[in-house]
């Protein structure tokens, strides 16, 4: 339990030291010295290379958590574990590279004259699949060996540092933007070569081949688990990025350019998700060992506290973003405008997230894992089928909304699912109070007066909301956590 403690609490600090970097990168610097168009083939290069990574993996991401143990015996080289899923990522990535080029029409059938960057640059989506589906492989497989942190590290703090370089050498106008982007896509196979030193350093790059436990039970549970996996994982891409890519095929008007104006906007609004990362990793545990024990009381509990405290800090957040809603547009250029309702649907999305708290991580552990599944399904479908109506007539704002009708509909379904299935009811009178103090709390804020220096407004606003949101949840004490919290911040005030 000392290593998932501190390998929690490390793993969290590089989360957020990523965030300030991606600020950095993505608020700042981007939208002021690129150009729009530049930064929308960036979001479609990542997001296609995610997709066809997510393909490639084969779902073995997913078997590489669940089925590792049986394989792990390092006298044995892991009984060829590692030779295994690399031969069949290779397998799939080559079958995904003979799709690309027959998709590749398609892919970019949206280029004209205002979109003709993409189409200049859409083969480089193989080599940036390729390392991300490698980097991903052995990211799970060095977790597996109980480093979680590495991964982390690399994605969040190394691969960001690598495209800040990139960035800088362009504005300094040491590198064309033609040589940027290579240099952008290097920074993600640079990780890569990282990870397989490390991994050669640990003495864990074991790749003889070994198929003495693929026995024909062993590969039946492989392949069930391994496309249960993939279905799991490409949904989870499609929920997050299907909307770039829809954006970029029915936009007529600057399509490249929008897209890079929703990429932009919508980073703001994971500001709302970012904390619930630590908190998901330690619960998920915490739930799949009361599901073992068969303690619905113990998952109460933790579904109870867990809708409190993130809708707490989700609000918080949001009430934060919407107080300071037109200093973002002097964060950002003023042409990024447009994407306000961008910013704010989506932050709704991520909002009805937090409120939901551990609904997916219940319902995934729970003996009817399965359903999950099936939800996820239908919301694929709702996000795919509310773009095709909304995109036509509103943009990207269109998209936002889109996104945040599903996903409310798919949060309130899991709710009730499992309310019928296991009398699993977090909600009470402490969450309206939640949603009122926030409600009050950004009105009063809202509508004071403007300072003149937008870093003054920022912190004074930023200041205001949160004295005020923090000081009603205490009086009317909605936590005990954020209560025994703030008390503990109190007495070392009284200290000092």
């Amino acid at each position: 339990m000392g290593i998932v403690r501190k390998q929690s609490i490390i793993g969290s600090i590089w989360v957020y030291a990523g965030a300030a970097l991606g600020f950095i990168t993505s608020a700042i610097l981007l939208p002021r010295y690129f150009t729009q168009e530049q930064i929308g083939l960036l979001s479609l290069l990542v997001t296609y290379g995610v997709l066809f990574a997510q393909f490639a993996s084969a779902g073995f991401l997913h078997t590489i958590n669940r089925l590792f143990p049986y394989f792990r015996d390092d006298s044995k080289r892991h009984n060829g574990f590692l030779f295994f899923a690399l031969l069949v990522v290779s397998i799939a990535s080559i079958i995904l590279i003979g799709i690309f080029y027959i998709v590749y029409p398609l892919i970019i059938s949206n280029s004209s004259e205002q979109n003709n960057l993409f189409s200049h640059y859409a083969y480089l989506i193989i080599p940036l699949f390729i390392a991300i589906v490698y980097f991903n492989i052995l990211d799970f497989y060095n977790k597996a060996l109980f480093n979680a942190t590495r991964g982390i590290f690399l994605k969040e703090i190394v691969l960001r540092i690598c495209i800040l370089l990139c960035i800088a050498l362009y504005i300094f106008e040491y590198i064309t933007f033609h040589a940027f982007v290579y240099s952008y896509i290097v920074s993600y196979i640079f990780i890569l070569i990282y990870i397989i030193i490390a991994i050669f350093f640990d003495k864990q790059l074991h790749l003889q081949p070994d198929f003495s436990l693929l026995t024909k039970p062993m590969r039946k549970e492989i392949r069930n688990v391994s496309l249960y996996g993939l279905l799991i994982s490409a949904a989870g891409f499609i929920i997050l990025n299907i909307d770039r890519i829809m954006i970029e095929k029915l936009v007529i008007e600057n399509p490249l350019a929008q897209v890079g104006i929703y990429a932009t906007c919508t980073y703001f609004s994971t500001m709302i998700i970012l904390p619930s990362r630590p908190l998901l990793k330690i619960a998920s545990t915490l739930v799949a060992e009361a599901w073992k024990r068969g303690d619905m009381e113990q998952i109460s509990k933790l579904y109870t506290k867990s809708t409190i405290t993130q809708s707490i800090i989700g609000l918080l957040v949001f009430a934060g973003i919407i107080v300071n809603i037109e200093n973002i547009f002097y964060i950002i250029p003023q042409n990024y405008k447009t994407g306000m309702w961008v910013i704010l649907w989506i932050g709704l999305f991520y909002v009805s997230d937090m409120v939901s708290g551990l609904n997916n991580t219940i319902l995934g552990a729970s003996p009817k894992y399965k359903s999950l599944s099936v939800f996820t399904g239908i919301l694929i479908v709702a996000i795919i089928l509310l773009n095709f109506i909304f995109i036509p007539l509103y943009g990207i704002t269109g998209a936002a909304l889109a996104s945040c009708i599903a996903k409310i509909a798919y949060n309130i379904s899991t709710f009730f699912y499992l309310k019928s299935s296991y009398k699993l009811q977090p909600y009470s009178y402490k969450h309206i109070q939640i949603l009122i103090i926030a409600t009050i709390s950004t009105l009063i804020t809202y509508y004071l007066p403007h300072h003149s220096n937008i870093l003054v407004n920022i912190i004074i606003k930023s200041s205001i909301v949160t004295i005020l949101y923090c000081t009603g949840i205490y009086i009317l004490r909605v936590s005990d956590d954020v209560q025994e919290l703030i008390d503990s911040f109190l007495v070392k005030i009284k200290k000092r």
